[in-house]
């Protein structure tokens, strides 16, 4: 069928000269089926190629199967620039086929001539009479390599093209070349393409006068920049106003690109500023003008034209416009404390509205002002505040909440409001019990005075029962004694400001406190402070206290929560070394103890940052990988253990740390040449306890080419540092050579081998902050044992699947693994071309198939993210799947399938 197929296409390209639609869908049908053959791909794109030649046939549905074969097969996608570099050169090319030409060409695969870097093609396209040629060419303005003094004659003038998609598209340029496009010095040209910026934005189409918005903020920053400190304030307030004029424009989406560009204004005058809230001019600002236009024919910009600017964008009707607007009025507090204490009623105001996005940002925004100290929260506002907290929506009391941590109240009875609150979020929502214990203890640091006098005036309630029982059920009282907790003590002179015994009683709840509290301490220290605290003695309300708790006491290993990430993996590296003599001489179970305690400390830092940081990952895997070496090293050389559980156990502890050294090298990025030489070496210390002891646990000629492949990377590594390799690498490689070269090889070797392994040692490693760690997640929308997709037996089901990606790279070959209960796996590629985002982060939703539906009513697929290796060289023995061997980026998702109900 497929070669009937594409003999079918073959033919009709040399036949026909137009293509009709019924070619394309054959020839598309060829493309997108991931089951063609690689041979049929390539016979297909060498015909496409070898037809572009032909003047007269219909270059556009070739070049659209081009780049159809390009996304779907990226393998190809160098042949296919190299071909369409060719086309452009043809002297018989015409230009409206030049833009379906360029947009196939890789920048990376360009020959000395670039076709981007020509003046006059520029140009012909820029001028040329067809609308979407013009168009195309000032999108893709960024690919082109021309002088700056042409970009900008060219788009300036294409501003007065009669289309308004030239000129929309003409502004998005101006925007991209004022975004590091091209340097600009001149002034004087930069306020032509403001002032033209500026004209536009009184243009009769919609889509014109939204570029034009854009446009002005670019360049209007730009000016700012580069204009003199006496007149740069001035400049900065006559783009503000200039702003303001479009918060009232007739169009929603207009209204929303204002909000945003003013949003982006550094600074501003505070009269200005206070204009924007006001409902008239104020006093001193009557007068006052700036240079720009007011109106299609009136040139001076007056400051009045800034009234009423907030109050109109936060009571806008639409919730796209008042978010915006909330959230360039996030970036203005920061300007002006005065127009905070202004705004804040205002956004109190919107925490009551229907829209949750807009309550959201207003939270949001007053978060920003407490971090900045300018929230300044009156007792009238307290309704509406203390409203979020007790709010249907789960976002909405976490925003409230994180607000509430930073606010500083300036009453007792304030104090004691929000504090009911709490409690009364944590009678309706028992789900928020983490957050709000965390909230409480939060706040009630930061008020000290405050919870010393609730917590006396609220003693009784903190008492046991009669009969002397501690059982705490209800939730206020336990909610006090999370607040009792944040009562100030000196942990020098051990007193405290509340009855020790409150710390005992709090004890009983230590595991919910952990949950809590899980963000600064864990639950030994935690249980730590609490004992030592219900030791200390009651001062006096009016003695000085610490105010910084410290729930790692001095003795506290590391003191790791006071130092960063970094320094603590950097110590944990240190001291590792020193575990070795205690694996070598079996004390493993001093040495798991203590990996696991750093472990725990190192886990604490993973709370507060998602996705952790790479160097922690890092630290996280290494500490794992010891502590299975260090196991399998114990029972290597214990000739009792090894007897009495077997070899299987062996191989299962050295097979998973295999498994991890080779995550190790492979999922992250940025390894320095010394530790990526370490941690070869722990694979050839692996690979040699794999050798038996007394008896065979893997082929000879597996251990042969592994520790081959190992040893060639070594020497790699050795010449781009220069470094002298480790002593066991050279002392094994020699012994490797000896046995390779021995007729009864290993067998009758085995101290030769173990002489080798008591060479080798830890290393010290240093490990860089930039440290990019691969990870993947899937997600497959409401789908679970209790709501299966529904799929027919023996047809191909689709899945659909909303794929996550971290520092994952253009380069990177991806692929989606779905294994069925019968262990067999079908692989689909991921086109890392179709998923939005950078490098840091890439997303995609799509539907990926699965053929293989069995003949039963329910079934479950495990679906993961598999790279491949591309380093390592060893070819997979998948047919249809990756090529190299590949690891696992993801956890497996399961997917729940049944029969669609009749």
């Amino acid at each position: 069928m497929e070669h009937r197929l594409l003999a079918d296409v073959v033919s009709k390209l040399g036949e026909f000269l137009i293509l009709s639609p019924k070619f394309t869908d054959a020839a598309f049908s060829l493309i997108s089926n991931p089951f063609t053959s690689e041979q049929s791909l390539t016979s297909l794109l060498e015909t496409l190629v070898a037809h572009l030649q032909n003047p007269d046939i219909n270059h556009a549905t070739l070049f659209s199967l081009l780049s159809a074969l390009s996304n779907h097969h990226p393998r190809l996608r160098h042949r296919i620039s190299a071909a369409a570099h060719a086309f452009v050169l043809l002297p018989t090319t015409a230009t409206p086929t030049l833009p379906h030409a360029l947009s196939l060409i890789e920048p990376a695969e360009l020959t000395p001539f670039d076709p981007f870097s020509d003046e006059s093609m520029f140009l012909s396209l820029c001028f040329w009479q067809c609308v979407k040629t013009r168009r195309w060419t000032l999108r893709n303005v960024s690919k082109f390599h021309v002088r700056p003094s042409v970009f900008l004659t060219v788009l300036l003038g294409l501003t007065k093209d009669p289309y308004p998609y030239i000129r929309e598209a003409a502004l998005d340029g101006l925007v991209m070349l004022s975004n590091g496009g091209i340097v600009v010095d001149d002034r004087s040209l930069i306020e032509c393409c403001y002032f033209r910026s500026v004209e536009l934005l009184f243009d009769a189409e919609n889509s014109v006068r939204c570029s034009a918005v854009r446009a002005v903020s670019a360049w209007g920053q730009l000016l700012v920049a580069l204009s003199p400190d006496k007149t740069k304030a001035d400049w900065s307030d006559a783009l503000f106003v200039q702003l303001c004029l479009m918060v009232r424009d007739r169009e929603m989406e207009i209204r929303v690109a204002a909000f945003s560009a003013l949003g982006n204004i550094r600074t501003v005058s505070e009269d200005i500023l206070m204009l924007t809230l006001a409902k008239k001019a104020l006093s001193g600002t009557n007068e006052k003008t700036f240079p720009g236009q007011y109106t299609a024919k009136l040139f001076k910009l007056p400051a009045t034209a800034a009234v009423f600017t907030f109050v109109n964008g936060l009571e806008d009707e639409f919730y796209q416009v008042r978010k915006s607007a909330c959230h360039a009025v996030k970036k203005m507090t920061v300007l002006s404390a005065k127009f905070a204490g202004e705004v804040v009623y205002i956004l109190m105001q919107i925490l009551n509205e229907d829209s949750v996005v807009v309550r959201l940002q207003a939270l949001e925004t007053l978060h920003h002002m407490a971090m900045h100290d300018h929230l300044k929260v009156e007792e009238s506002h307290l309704d509406m505040f203390f409203g979020a907290l007790v709010d249907g929506n789960a976002l909405i009391r976490s925003a409230a909440r994180k607000t509430i941590q930073l606010t500083k109240f300036q009453k007792l009875a304030m104090f004691r409001s929000c504090i009911d609150v709490l409690i009364k979020n944590l009678e309706l929502c028992p789900q928020d019990e983490a957050d709000v214990f965390y909230a409480l203890y939060k706040i009630g640091r930061s008020h000290g005075k405050y919870v010393t006098k609730i917590i006396h005036e609220v003693s009784q309630e903190l008492e046991p029962s009669p009969y002397g029982k501690l059982g705490f059920t209800k939730v206020r009282t336990i909610a006090l004694l999370v607040l009792a907790i944040s009562a100030p003590v000196s942990l020098e002179r051990q007193i405290s400001t509340i009855r020790p015994e409150i710390y005992s009683y709090a004890v009983t709840l230590l595991g919910r406190l952990t949950r809590g509290l899980g963000g600064l301490t864990d639950q030994n220290a935690l249980l730590d402070y609490l004992s030592h605290c219900s030791r200390f003695t009651v001062g006096s309300t009016s003695e000085s206290f610490g105010e910084v708790l410290d729930f790692h006491l001095k003795d506290s290993y590391f003191q790791l929560q006071k130092r960063s990430e970094t320094t603590c993996v950097e110590i944990v590296f240190q001291k590792i070394v020193d575990l070795w003599p205690l694996i070598q001489l079996g004390c493993m179970n001093e040495v798991i103890r203590t990996l696991r305690s750093w472990k725990e400390e190192l886990q604490l830092f993973s709370l507060d940052s998602r996705p952790p940081a790479g160097v922690l990952v890092f630290a996280l895997k290494y500490l794992h990988v010891i502590k299975l070496l260090g196991k399998a090293w114990a029972c290597y050389f214990s000739k009792r253990n090894l007897h009495f559980n077997g070899i299987g156990i062996l191989e299962a502890l050295l097979c998973k740390t295999e498994r991890r050294l080779k995550e190790m090298l492979h999922r992250f990025t940025g390894l320095s040449r010394g530790v990526e030489m370490h941690i070869l070496e722990l694979m050839l210390v692996t690979y040699t306890l794999r050798l038996p002891y007394g008896g065979g646990t893997i082929f000879f000629e597996d251990y042969t080419s592994k520790v081959t492949s190992v040893f060639c990377r070594v020497e790699n590594l050795g010449k781009e540092e220069s470094t002298q390799p480790f002593p066991f690498l050279i002392d094994l490689q020699n012994i490797s050579h000896e046995i390779g070269n021995s007729r009864d090889g290993f067998i009758h070797k085995p101290e030769l081998l173990q002489k080798s392994l008591n060479l080798f040692s830890l290393k010290q490693i240093v490990v860089s902050e930039k440290l990019d760690y691969l990870d993947a997640e899937i997600d497959v929308f409401d789908n679970d044992f209790q709501n299966p997709l529904p799929f027919i037996s023996g047809l191909p089901v689709g899945i659909p699947f909303d794929i996550t990606l971290h520092n994952i790279s253009l380069g990177t070959r991806l692929w989606l693994a779905i294994t069925d209960g019968e262990k067999s796996t079908q692989f689909v590629f991921l086109d890392l071309h179709e998923f939005g985002g950078c490098n840091e982060i890439r997303k995609s939703a799509f539907v990926a198939p699965f053929f293989r539906t069995p003949k039963v009513k329910h079934f479950v697929l495990k679906v993961s993210v598999v790279m491949e290796c591309l380093s390592e060289g060893q070819h997979s023995k998948h047919l249809n799947g990756p090529k190299q061997n590949f690891i696992y980026l993801s956890k497996g998702k399961e997917i729940h399938l049944s029969t669609a109900e009749k």
